[in-house]
């Protein structure tokens, strides 16, 4: 089998010494210890593999058995092979071509500035809604909160 990295008397210098470090690399990753946290999610995907019939019931005991007593993400890597890989991975490489957003502050200081000015009304209209004085209180918050979440959602927005 050839490498990209083949020369007229095989992989070069530069390929093994960069294999070489991804194997310490890998292997340093492998003997890093688990939390309970981990381990549990671990179980809920095998739980998920089950229901969705990839694997049985006697292997879903034997893989959950395993993933419980595992220590290091190298076990809980064993307990999910054939499987997705777990989700306890670190390595998330980006994807050339799709840098992440730039946000502007600018957005969030004027949600900020407008939600000063607009908290005491929606407060006022919270506690007379809550005091009795139901429809006073009921204009002022329907006059105000929507328009505070439409500008967080515009301030904030999801990646």
């Amino acid at each position: 089998m050839s490498t990209p990295y083949d020369g007229p008397s095989g992989p070069s210098e530069a390929y093994l010494r960069w294999r070489h470090l991804q194997e310490q690399a890998d292997a340093q990753h492998d003997a890093l210890l688990v939390s309970d946290a981990e381990r549990d999610q671990v179980c809920r995907r095998l739980s998920a593999a089950f229901s969705e019939g990839r694997i049985t019931s006697p292997e879903l005991d034997e893989r959950t058995s395993r993933a419980l007593a595992a220590r290091t993400y190298g076990d809980l890597e064993d307990v999910m092979v054939g499987l997705e890989p777990p989700a306890t991975t670190s390595y998330r490489p980006v994807v050339p071509g799709h840098p992440l957003p730039q946000r502007s502050v600018l957005p969030r200081l004027v949600f900020w500035l407008v939600g000063l000015l607009t908290a005491p009304f929606i407060l006022v209209g919270s506690v007379l809604v809550l005091s009795g004085e139901s429809i006073f209180g009921l204009v002022l918050v329907l006059l105000f909160l929507p328009g505070l979440i439409a500008l967080y959602r515009w301030s904030h927005p999801r990646t």
